[in-house]
Formats: C-alpha cells, structure tokens, sequence
C-alpha cells in the first residue's frame, strides 16, 4: 500500500492573496468606521446637554426652587467652555461658590466642537419651581464639529421647558 503524506498550511501566493484582500476591506473600512465614532462623540456631546437640561427642570420641581444652568463663557450665546448647574441661593444672579449650591457642572467640550445658543439664551437658563422656564419662548442651540452641518444636532427647548434633540441642526451659528 502506497501512504500519501498529508500537507497541511498555506503558500506564499495564498498568504499574499489573502493579505491584499483584508488590505482592500480595511481601506474601505476606516473611512465609515471613523464617521461612525465622530457620529458617536456628537450624539454623546449633545446628549451631555440634554442630560443637564432635564436634570435641572427635574431639580427645580423636585426642590421646589430655582435652578440655573449657566454657560462658563464669557461670551453671550457660547456654550462651548462647559456650564453650571446650580441654586442660587443668594439671589445674585451669578454663581457664587461660598454662596450658591452647586450640583452639577460640566467641562469645556473637546476642541472642534461648538455649541451655541439662539439670541433667546445669552448664557443663562433657568427652571422655576413648576418646572417652566422663566421666559416663556422656544429656544435652540447648535452643537457642530468644525461647523459641519450635515452631522451636527440642534437641542430645541419649548416654551414648556422641554428639550428635545433633533439631528442634524439647520445651522452653526
């Protein structure tokens, strides 16, 4: 009887094949791969300000007092530098460390991004104890990533004190 080795592995031919084709897949791959990430951090951005939103109507009716959310910029309508939420329990109107109570803050967003503000939000929001705002309009801000459009949010506030998010925002500015 004859025996017939076996041989097991590959070539060098199907090794190169095989490595040209994963090459291929991988080009195409990154591009989306890296849309999907960017998509990821905008949504995450702008659910970070919806969060302080709701939590600060929630807060205002829950404490049965004022809470302010307030922009760290100096700038009217730029959200970008991170904001306060707070109680200001000395009425000043500003946040006060030794005076008013903090209870939630968040940092500046990464670089690239912007948030701003319609003209109804210079850099204050504040929920009364019903849980309204203390003006009665609709206001918008606008989160963008190198004033990108196409893959930015737009977080609506009602009248009500509602927010909602709406992608993608009708402008950057």
């Amino acid at each position: 009887m004859i025996k017939i080795n076996k041989i097991q592995g590959f070539t060098l031919l199907e090794l190169m094949i095989t490595l040209a084709i994963a090459a291929i897949m991988v080009t195409i791959g990154i591009p989306s791969f890296m849309g999907l990430i960017r998509d990821s951090r905008m949504t995450t951005n702008a659910n970070d300000f919806f969060t302080a939103l709701s939590y600060a109507r929630s807060e205002a009716a829950m404490r049965n007092v004022e809470v302010i959310i307030q922009s760290k910029s100096s700038v009217d309508l730029d959200w970008k530098d991170g904001w306060d939420v707070y109680i200001d329990t000395d009425d000043s109107g500003d946040f006060d460390i030794a005076n008013d109570e903090l209870l939630k803050t968040h940092d500046a967003l990464p670089n690239r991004y912007t948030l701003t503000a319609n003209s109804g939000f210079n850099t204050k929001i504040s929920y009364q104890p019903t849980g309204l705002m203390s003006t009665s309009f609709n206001g918008r801000f606008y989160l963008c990533l190198d004033g990108d459009v196409a893959s930015s949010r737009e977080i609506v506030i009602n009248s009500l004190g509602r927010a909602r998010i709406d992608a993608p925002a009708t402008t950057c500015s």
